[in-house]
């Protein structure tokens, strides 16, 4: 007999399956449908999760058992973000991930589908033309900036001024570089009711982010500190709520300058 672990890891329809069900009870035509599989193809798997009772038939309906529901939640966050790293092993691999606290490196998997942005070298220096315009749709915005680029300025001045929320938290050499040469838009932006500025102060250089009610955007600096143009996008509701726990955790560092 398989062990539990052997029963979720070593077939890719029993996890599958066992993670549809942890969305609620479903009927075989059910379960055809949203794993777009035959249930001849499926008759097996289900016969041996019964056999070690981690799921059970009653009412027309498949039904995890209390122990399925247990391995469920705990395989399905390993799962993800296993799935995650393999996207782009070779981008993980390289990145800093020290700057993200524990708690939502063991969610990563939260970030579910994304794409690697990796612009010619004709864009690198602009925004990819997707964020600038769910940027412009926003309602609200939380950033933070560690690394200088005018056009994130420019960007949100302008949304800013047309009613946008935005909370901006900064790293001190960036809020420098805004107070020696752009005193116009900071000036701006300090009157507006709808901007709040916060100044970070820490040992390190956090990520930089940009996460609104429409899309993520994850900027991770390489092992050697570098940022290399190579941004993670977004637009998954855990993908916002992961991205949004990540400023708030900086934001907590932060204290408010305008």
């Amino acid at each position: 007999m398989e062990t539990l672990s052997e029963a979720i890891w070593f077939s890719e329809k029993r996890k599958e399956l066992m993670f549809l069900l942890l969305q609620g009870s479903k009927s075989s035509e059910e379960i055809e449908k949203q794993m777009g599989v035959s249930w001849r193809s499926m008759m097996l798997p289900v016969k041996e999760l019964k056999e070690i009772d981690l799921l059970f038939h009653e009412d027309g309906k498949y039904k995890l058992s209390s122990i399925g529901r247990l391995v469920a939640e705990n395989a399905k966050p390993i799962a993800d973000t296993m799935d995650v790293l393999d996207k782009n092993i070779d981008y993980w691999a390289n990145r800093n991930l020290k700057v993200i606290p524990p708690r939502l490196c063991r969610r990563l998997g939260e970030l579910n589908r994304f794409s690697l942005i990796e612009p010619e070298l004709k864009d690198m220096f602009e925004l990819p033309k997707e964020v600038v315009e769910c940027l412009s749709r926003s309602n609200r915005i939380m950033s933070i900036l560690s690394f200088f680029n005018p056009s994130y300025l420019s960007i949100y001045t302008e949304v800013a001024s047309k009613g946008t929320e935005l909370s901006l938290v900064l790293t001190e050499p960036v809020w420098e570089r805004i107070k020696e040469d752009f005193q116009n838009e900071k000036d701006h932006l300090e009157k507006m009711d709808n901007v709040q500025v916060f100044l970070y102060r820490n040992d390190f250089t956090p990520p930089s982010i940009v996460v609104t009610d429409l899309f993520l955007l994850l900027s991770l600096f390489n092992k050697e500190g570098r940022y290399d143009h190579r941004d993670i996008l977004s637009f998954d509701e855990t993908a916002l709520q992961w991205g949004e726990d990540l400023f708030l955790h900086y934001l907590d560092n932060s204290r408010k300058v305008a």
